[in-house]
């Protein structure tokens, strides 16, 4: 019996990322449940279809920089997650002495990154307007990445975007200095190829930089993502936070906080909500965390917050959330409610 255990474990281990939901006790007749979990230190990217009722899982931490893939595209975002800072430092020579003087980076503002993602208001948004401003010479100017994961000089990286079109952007990432010491005052141009089945082309700027593969499904096969990043939350505090982004590509989301309207929403109720295309619409604030006096705290699902959602097929769907803690009381375990209304 316990080499038979120890085989199923071993199956269940090596499944696939892409997981059916197992059948449960459905809390309505026509309703679909879903739950996962999100990692001991939220560490994972979760990926949901409502369509299939299916999920793929990602690892967050692979990634640093992601390059908006559409045609059109031209956003370039930052991991928040990973407690990056960008800041623009006036110049677009990398000989500049200011060009590695670390001291002088941190007189400039740190420019925060809403999760929208609407491509002018990312922390590199205006990349297409930023000049220098030290001479009058033409080109974009030097951005610079603050990796507050590292250490030393690799805790910082520079990078100018020169270009972008129908398929790729052309950029220069560089260190602030070489594996000799010596200060680096040219950097290489890198192509960085647009996908139109990605939302995104991911990099990584682990030792020399890489595009990476598969950090997330093909934009057809997934609604929203669980997912980290940094949020404007109550009392002017911007912070990570754990929440849902929905899929850039063709998805809308509306709310109804109105008391019992989930049992009364359906597709004749439509019509009557705004849809939003930002991809925070669903957001983090269907928990909220209380902690009563003498520490400790628990996650409260708002009881009222109904959310409905246009999917990738331009189906709708009405989505509740239940509960952000396993049977067994872990937390970081989403388990929602979701019928097909249209």
């Amino acid at each position: 019996m316990k080499q038979a255990a120890i085989i199923l474990l071993l199956i269940f281990s090596l499944s696939s990322c892409f997981k059916k939901e197992e059948p449960i006790v459905l809390p309505n007749g026509d309703s679909e449940l879903a739950s996962f979990y999100l990692g001991p230190g939220y560490e994972k990217d979760v990926f949901f279809d409502l369509s299939t009722n299916t999920y793929q899982e990602r690892k967050r931490a692979d990634w640093d920089i992601r390059f908006e893939a559409s045609k059109d595209g031209y956003g370039v975002y930052i991991n928040t997650a990973k407690n990056m800072v960008v800041r623009r430092i006036g110049l677009k020579h990398l000989n500049e002495p200011a060009a590695v003087d670390t001291n002088d980076f941190k007189n400039y503002a740190e420019l925060l990154e809403p999760p929208e993602g609407i491509a002018s208001k990312s922390a590199m948004g205006d990349w297409q307007s930023y000049n220098e401003i030290i001479r009058n010479d033409t080109g974009y100017g030097i951005y610079v990445l603050e990796l507050r994961y590292n250490t030393g000089y690799a805790r910082f990286k520079r990078i100018q975007i020169l270009d972008v079109d129908d398929d790729s952007y052309s950029v220069v990432i560089t260190d602030l200095v070489d594996k000799n010491g010596d200060t680096i005052i040219s950097g290489q141009k890198r192509k960085i190829p647009k996908d139109p089945n990605q939302n995104f082309t991911y990099y990584s700027l682990a030792d020399t930089g890489r595009i990476l593969e598969n950090t997330e499904p093909d934009k057809h096969t997934w609604d929203f993502v669980f997912t980290r990043y940094k949020q404007w939350m109550y009392g002017g505090f911007y912070g990570p936070i754990t929440g849902v982004l929905s899929n850039s590509n063709k998805v809308e989301v509306a709310r109804d906080s109105a008391m019992n309207s989930f049992d009364a929403i359906d597709k004749n109720s439509i019509n009557k909500y705004n849809f939003i295309t930002n991809m925070n619409g669903i957001g983090y604030d269907w928990k909220t965390w209380t902690s009563p006096g003498g520490g400790g705290g628990t996650y409260i699902i708002a009881p009222k917050l109904t959310f409905i959602i246009k999917d990738t097929d331009g189906n709708y769907y009405k989505l509740r959330f239940l509960d952000y803690y396993s049977n067994l009381g872990v937390v970081g375990n989403p388990k929602f409610e979701f019928i097909k209304i249209q």
